[in-house]
């Protein structure tokens, strides 16, 4: 995969160079990469729709063609992206910034596949093809559920298409959900099973996902929509630059509302800047940012920081809590300046 950085490989998980996160789509080879379990070895090829009262369905990419086409941007975002950020550092996988990516997809609304929701459906659970073991020594498939209310949305998609490209395998193919605005445990790959339940689901991976000794959330309250954030995609951090006029730029996001402003600081977070934004921000998909300023010779603290129209802004210290998620903390790069 081009330009990613490999923390595991089997299974296969990767981030993105801040460089890259500039705030223009990412193809499938430049995405990415989170898995829980070893990737299947073919994709499966189809899906099933069960609901309570209904006939089950089985469909598959084909089918799909067979509904309206929608295509959105938006940023798929690791629940646990900034986890080395926090103090102390939190079990999993080693995430810094990279564990993000901006992209087209295309596909169709859940909601036209599901057509009509039984009264008594209050979630749905998503299950893929991927599978393996966990404690105590079981082995399951990848699940994660919705509810109601976000199936029934504009929301969530069955995706088949990244870019220009048909979905890849390493990506979820032939199938993914993906739901624009949460954090990605929620985007299911390699679909095999749509079923509608009437009792909230309780799977490993919808209870691992929830905050835990938080500092700002309930206890064990799930893990939703993407906090707020900005990358500094360039200057780079460690990186020399000249003395006099510099460009700082870079993109941000929000799972709640569009980007309204970004700050930038180069003294560290003493005063701050407004950066401008493109004018195409919207909401889920990456807003690019650019900020010329002056710098003096010496070492030097970048700092960047989001806010959306919800009004959140970003941290300047890391929030904590035992599985690692969602630490938007604002991002520094160390630069030298001659």
């Amino acid at each position: 995969m081009s330009g990613l950085s490999y923390m595991t490989t089997d299974p296969p998980n990767a981030g993105v160079p801040t460089e890259s996160q500039d705030g223009k789509p990412l193809g499938q080879d430049e995405m990415y990469m989170r898995n829980a379990f070893p990737l299947p070895e073919s994709a499966p090829e189809g899906f099933e729709v069960v609901m309570p009262d209904q006939p089950t369905r089985f469909l598959n990419a084909a089918d799909l063609k067979g509904f309206t086409q929608v295509e959105t941007r938006f940023v798929l975002e690791c629940a646990g992206n900034g986890r080395i950020l926090m103090d102390p550092v939190p079990e999993g996988i080693a995430w810094d910034l990279g564990g993000a990516s901006f992209i087209s997809a295309a596909g169709v609304l859940l909601k036209d596949v599901l057509e009509r929701l039984p009264d008594q459906v209050v979630e749905l659970i998503f299950t893929g093809a991927d599978r393996g073991v966990v404690a105590p020594e079981e082995e399951i498939p990848y699940q994660f559920s919705i509810d109601r209310e976000l199936a029934a949305s504009e929301t969530p998609l069955l995706v088949t298409r990244i870019g220009d490209e048909p979905l890849t395998l390493a990506h979820g193919a032939p199938v993914r959900l993906v739901v624009p605005g949460h954090y990605a445990m929620k985007s299911v790959k390699w679909l095999t099973r749509i079923e509608g339940v009437t009792m909230p689901f309780r799977g490993h991976f919808v209870e691992k996902y929830r905050y835990y000794r938080d500092d700002l959330e309930p206890e064990a309250a799930p893990v939703g929509r993407i906090k707020v954030r900005s990358i500094i995609a360039s200057p780079s951090n460690g990186s020399t630059l000249s003395a006099g006029t510099i460009e700082v730029r870079g993109s941000a996001w929000s799972g709640a509302a569009g980007v309204t402003g970004v700050e930038v600081s180069i003294d560290g977070g003493e005063n701050w800047s407004q950066a401008e934004i493109a004018s195409d921000a919207s909401a889920h998909a990456a807003t690019r940012w650019m900020l010329q300023t002056d710098i003096r010779p010496g070492p030097a603290v970048i700092v960047a920081r989001a806010t959306d129209a919800a009004g959140a802004i970003q941290p300047l210290r890391s929030r904590w809590n035992q599985g690692g998620y969602a630490n938007n903390v604002a991002h520094r790069v160390t630069v030298r300046v001659v």
